[in-house]
């Protein structure tokens, strides 16, 4: 036990330099640490990939937040948690984003038992209509919007940022093409778009006000809805879940804190059940669950009941550290030059991305650039250019 609990101790504080750190990806990590099974051991390091994937839904909006460097799970949180910033609740969307996986992962532990009897009901039910799913989730974005011009301006950011996709997910040229195309999707193309604010950024309120209760309800229901319902299909997970929460809870300052709160519950009910789909449907919906499918082939049912009380403890300690690491943060960022902030930010993109995939990646950055602008630019919703993994799932899909 004291040995598991060591592991689960490791793998949050790994959890926390990935989710911190931009473009340090928990998967990359978690393959990494499969080639410790035979000096560590196949059970205690299942509990630290466990542990580490879990607590990265909780510090990955740090960045995302106060630095606009998202992954694909946090992309869509990106323009929310900004404008809260330059608000002086840069400290409350993280706080939010954070209750919103803590009630999650309450509520997942309540219904863990029918869980195990609804998720191989469900996946059988829809597997054969995964394209026709994703056809419909971008076609209701462009319909959404607002008047024909609007429409055709989505289509468009829908369509390139798909061609995007397409290419760079089927290019040898990139060895990490996601790190790229959204940090210039949702990243720097928010960040040019915003230069035109001036001033620093404003005094934090480094007490978050807890928000209303029926606001968190909706906010962590919609968040389990749309977390539950991709958490299962293949090759689906968090990207498309937060853009099936932003048709829901709409887009605009007013729906902000709703917003990431399900963005909060959808990281982590989207960790778990790629865990629990691994148990009850013999299906990893993660690069975590991947890696702990490898260290437990057998995996049963008391080993499920372990990794979900490692979740559980690495949820607690990670709300618990999560506050005093974002209040440090927010801290040091208060009246700064805005300006100056976000031109630095974006040169530190530049510079990681170029570190991290070379050419190809700034190439890719600069493209992405350009379509993350055209959303902005038209007043259209940036959830769109998710169309950058759902125009390629649907072609695989289809089959074409």
């Amino acid at each position: 036990m004291i040995e598991l609990l060591l592991f689960a101790a490791a793998g949050i504080i790994l959890g926390i330099i990935a989710g911190i750190v931009p473009g340090l990806h928990v998967n990359t990590i978690a393959l990494m640490m499969l080639g410790l099974a035979p000096a560590l051991g196949l059970l205690p390091l299942a509990v630290a990939v466990i542990a580490m994937a879990i607590s990265t839904t909780f510090f990955d909006f740090i960045p995302s937040t106060l630095l606009a460097a998202p992954d694909p799970a946090t992309a869509l949180s990106v323009l929310p948690g900004h404008r809260m910033l330059m608000e002086g609740c840069g400290l409350e969307a993280i706080y939010l984003a954070m209750l919103g996986g803590l009630c999650a992962m309450v509520f997942v532990a309540l219904l863990f038992p029918l869980m195990l009897i609804l998720i191989p009901a469900f996946y059988s039910l829809v597997q054969g209509y995964i394209a026709w799913l994703l056809i419909a989730m971008s076609a209701f974005c462009v319909l959404t919007e607002h008047g024909t011009k609007a429409k055709l301006w989505s289509c468009a950011v829908l369509f390139l940022s798909g061609g995007l996709g397409f290419l760079a997910l089927n290019s040898y040229s990139f060895n990490d093409a996601l790190f790229p195309m959204f940090t210039g999707l949702f990243g720097t193309s928010s960040l040019l778009f915003s230069l035109k604010q001036s001033g620093k950024i404003p005094a934090q309120n480094l007490k978050p006000n807890p928000p209303h209760k029926k606001l968190l309800l909706s906010g962590v229901f919609k968040g389990l809805f749309s977390g539950a319902l991709v958490g299962t299909l293949p090759a689906m997970g968090a990207a498309q879940a937060t853009m099936l929460t932003q048709q829901m809870t709409g887009s605009g300052a007013g729906k902000d804190k709703e917003y990431l709160i399900s963005i909060g519950a959808i990281n982590t009910i989207v960790a778990l059940f790629s865990l629990v789909s691994l148990y009850t449907i013999a299906k990893a919906r993660s690069g975590a669950a991947v890696v702990v499918g490898a260290l437990l082939p057998g995996l049963g049912l008391p080993e499920l009941l372990i990794m979900l009380g490692v979740a559980l403890l690495a949820t607690g300690i990670s709300c618990l550290l999560l506050m005093r690491t974002a209040r440090w943060f927010v801290r040091s960022m208060s009246g700064i030059s805005y300006t100056a902030v976000s031109k630095s930010i974006i040169a530190f993109l530049v510079v990681l991305v170029f570190l991290l995939t070379g050419l190809p990646g700034l190439l890719l950055l600069g493209v992405s650039t350009a379509i993350g602008l055209l959303a902005p630019l038209s007043g259209t919703k940036r959830s769109t250019a998710m169309g950058c993994l759902m125009i390629p799932l649907i072609v695989f899909y289809i089959g074409l």
